[in-house]
């Protein structure tokens, strides 16, 4: 590998001979990387535009005195005079001081460059001050506000898990700050795991994604964490009615001898703690029930802890590790004492039962990145990260107890022990070269190699205590399932821009798994075409393969975890083509208009069989908790259109979406997903009403989800033999329609959100906030419940009765937050 980067080196730095300016655009009270600056030298059209690293690169300067700018609208602009001679590269970075300045052609904004520059269709970026703008539940949440966008659905409100454009959560590559997390929810998807106080910017792409990214054929979310304050300390907290988080960040010690900063948020539920005093009012208010009651009535919380540090070992060379740690935890222990005497026949008994269940699921990651500027032209990443999702429940339970009769003494012992265990394990290293030619070319290539073990399986102990110090074991059982797999990609990509008004880019991603022996192509073909300056039209084509499933039920209405698999050696590697045709459109005062269409093959899906685990064979009992899958097939299309500004006081979008997915099974024709909703529509909106007040509101309607109806009931008599007497039974039976062919009520639902801030005295702000969700209360169905009425005043059945179960209701929430 040395050796090709050798070559790869010598053969780029023959076209490196030409002068240019290069460097990076920060903020100056922060430090915080700017991206889309446009950093240009004034009186030619030469210029340049930040990436995510706010590094730019503007090429073949010609010698002599220039002044380099850089503008983007919300910052001052700045303005360096410089002197560039023969074969000389010249490092020039900016510190761009805040300000809200209109009205000057100069100033552009961040939607303008990402309009010209960007080539990949479906693509939006949500800043930190949008996602906290979305009226939420209790806090904000970058996945809630995702599933406001258009080509995202959901599955209920108790879920935060993306279905995009026909893809099920398990086919959404996840990063943050490039980890892949496997699990990013908590308390079963109510909340994702990423703390927003840390989120510098969400990178969210629907479909038609670059080579560089694999392993995913729906969409890709990159969570770009915030950096951390090179400048100063500081600090920021929230406090709501069920959490409290918190955010330190600051710059590298002067001591270090080494310039940097870091960055470090958590972030606690305490439902827990609410439910221990609703728990001690009762036993105060009623001693006397006090001992049936246990001692937490929701003994859950998760929490979460995520930080950063960027280490500049020199002017091309930095270091950054990141690392999160976050658990949902639910842990509930019980003791309960009887004792009984009977006078009469000189008896008495005692007993004990206590035990303790322990559920606890969440995340690890950690991460080394090195980047290398090898020259103004050429810059290097190498990558290094290892992931964990666990999920454990262990239960353990003992009853003793003595029973005395007259004389005679008895004693016993029972214990009971069950562990259940789901544990993914990622590690990878991944390499990515970005050459910027300045010839109309930027090429990049890369490799990744990723090893994944997989760990599922149960315990399950059964005994007594006969004798003192003898257990006896009852039952005695362990299944488990342990796999390694390995995943390894390289990629090459060339952002073309063939002529002013056409450009391209053309991508190879090569994959290998490591239980096939194939070698798989995954093209990826993009084209943007400039109507006018304002209009663009974008072509995109691409295959993506994907080598992971989860064995979650495809009918489920809660989805608490992911229980991941490597695709079986059996199975063929699933896989998606993406074709997308889209027109964008911006405005003169940059409101972003987007109309794009997508139509999704899917081949070779598995879905799980949805069995028992405890099934009879051979006159016995037994247990597997490893179920089959189905074959599986599935297309979709769509239609979506997105209205968005992100600039001036009143701020937002209006998202559209007219969709279609459709799945077939070996055991049902073509059906709809529950997932699926053919028309949706959401209106986001922010508007600045004073300098300290905004208001902000959600609106949503959508299609309801499809669900199997029950068409009627039989019921059937049957009869056992025992002994010499006969025994009759009846058991009903439900009669189901075809698979998904009724839907739910319409949904809506209206959220406002109200802010209120104040600056402090020596820096920072404080500010209060009030939430309200479904202000109108309306009934959004989660489930229909069937149950048999029965009345009492006529002494007959009235038959099977239907009723809702409700989502969100009319919620209000508020909290505080400060800034220092």
């Amino acid at each position: 590998m040395i050796f090709r980067l050798a070559i790869l080196l010598a053969v780029a730095n023959a076209f490196l001979s030409a002068q240019t300016i290069s460097g990076f655009v920060r903020e100056e009270a922060t430090g915080e990387p700017l991206f889309y600056v446009n950093v240009f030298v004034k009186d030619t059209y030469v210029g340049g535009t930040t990436n995510q690293d706010g590094y730019y690169v503007i090429p073949h300067v010609s010698p002599g005195d220039y002044e380099v700018s850089a503008s983007i609208i919300g910052y001052e602009l700045k303005t360096v005079d410089v002197h560039l001679e023969e074969e000389q590269d010249l490092r020039l970075d900016f510190r761009l001081k805040s300000s809200v300045l209109v009205g000057e052609e100069v100033y552009v904004t961040a939607e303008r460059q990402k309009f010209e520059k960007l080539i990949e269709p479906s693509r939006v970026t949500l800043s930190t001050r949008q996602i906290e703008m979305v009226p939420s539940l209790v806090e904000p949440d970058v996945f809630r506000t995702l599933q406001l966008l258009p080509g995202v659905q959901t599955i209920n409100d108790f879920s935060s898990a993306l279905y995009v454009r026909g893809s099920t959560p398990d086919q959404n590559l996840i990063l943050l700050d490039g980890i892949t997390v496997y699990n990013p929810f908590h308390l079963g998807g109510v909340f994702s795991t990423f703390n927003t106080d840390a989120i510098k910017e969400a990178d969210f792409q629907a479909g038609g994604f670059p080579a560089r990214y694999g392993g995913r054929m729906g969409s890709i979310l990159n969570i770009i964490n915030r950096e951390g304050n090179t400048e100063r300390f500081h600090a920021k907290a929230n406090i709501s009615l069920i959490s409290s988080k918190g955010l330190i960040e600051g710059p590298i010690p002067r001591w270090a001898k080494i310039k940097g900063s870091w960055m470090l948020s958590g972030r606690r539920t305490y439902f827990d703690k609410i439910a221990q005093l609703i728990t001690y009012g009762i036993k105060k208010s009623n001693p006397d029930e006090a001992e049936y009651l246990p001692k937490n009535l929701f003994p859950y919380y998760f929490y979460d802890i995520e930080g950063k540090m960027n280490l500049d070992v020199h002017d091309n060379h930095r270091l950054i590790l990141s690392t999160f740690y976050g658990d949902d935890v639910f842990s509930l222990d019980f003791v309960d004492d009887y004792s009984y005497e009977d006078p009469y026949y000189n008896e008495e008994y005692e007993s004990r039962d206590e035990g303790l269940f322990d559920w606890r699921w969440g995340n690890r990651t950690n991460s080394l990145t090195w980047r290398w500027i090898i020259s103004p032209k050429l810059i290097a990443k190498t990558f290094l990260a290892e992931s964990r999702f666990r999920f454990w429940v262990d239960f353990d339970s003992k009853s003793t107890g003595q029973e005395i009769f007259g004389t005679d003494t008895t004693r016993w012992q029972d214990e009971y022990h069950f562990d259940t265990f789901d544990i993914i394990q990622d590690k990878t290293i991944e390499t990515e070269l970005t050459f910027l030619t300045g010839r109309g070319h930027t090429l990049s290539g890369g490799f990744q190699h990723k090893q994944l073990e997989f760990t599922l399986g149960m315990v399950f102990e059964m005994g007594y205590m006969d004798e003192p110090d003898t257990f006896t074991v009852l039952s005695d059982t362990a299944l488990w399932m342990a796999d390694q797999t390995y995943e390894q990609g390289i990629f090459i990509q060339d952002k073309w821009q063939i002529s002013p008004g056409l450009s391209a880019q053309l991508g190879l991603r090569l994959s290998r798994y490591s239980y096939h022996n194939d070698l798989y192509p995954d093209p990826r073909i993009g084209l943007k075409y400039f109507l006018t300056d304002n209009t663009s039209v974008k072509l995109n084509w691409g295959r993506y393969h994907q080598f992971l499933t989860t064995a979650n039920p495809p009918d489920e209405n809660f989805r608490f975890i992911d229980i991941w698999l490597g695709v079986p050696a059996d199975r063929k590697a699933p896989w998606a083509d993406h074709k997308i045709l889209g027109i964008e459109h911006i405005t003169k005062n940059n409101i972003l208009l987007r109309l794009e269409t997508y139509y999704k093959e899917f081949a070779n899906l598995i879905t799980l069989k949805q069995g028992q685990m405890f099934q009879e064979a051979e006159g016995e009992i037994k247990f597997d908790p490893f179920n089959e899958f189905y074959d599986m097939d599935a297309y979709a299309y769509g239609l979506e259109f997105l209205a968005q500004r992100t600039t001036g006081n009143l701020k937002g979008w209006i998202g559209y979406t007219l969709a279609h997915t459709k799945w077939k099974t070996q055991i049902h024709d073509w059906y709809f997903p529950k997932y699926d909703r053919t028309h949706t529509l959401n209106i986001v909106g922010d508007w600045q009403w004073t300098e300290k007040t905004h208001v902000s509101m959600t609106l949503s309607y959508s299609t309801g989800n499809p669900f199997t109806p029950i068409q009627g009931r039989i019921g059937k008599w049957g009869e056992d033999l025992y002994g010499q007497r006969t025994y009759w039974w009846n058991e009903s039976q439900y009669l189901v329609g075809k698979k998904n062919s009724a839907r739910y009520p319409l949904y809506f639902r209206w959220d406002v959100g109200f802010v209120r801030s104040k600056p402090l005295r020596n820096g920072g702000s404080r500010e209060w906030y009030l939430q309200v969700i479904n202000v109108t209360n309306h009934l959004n169905t989660l489930m229909y419940i069937y149950e048999e009425k029965w009345n009492e005043k006529e002494q007959r059945n009235e038959g099977v009765q239907r009723f809702g179960i409700p989502m969100f209701p009319f919620f209000p929430t508020f909290g505080f937050r400060i800034e220092f």
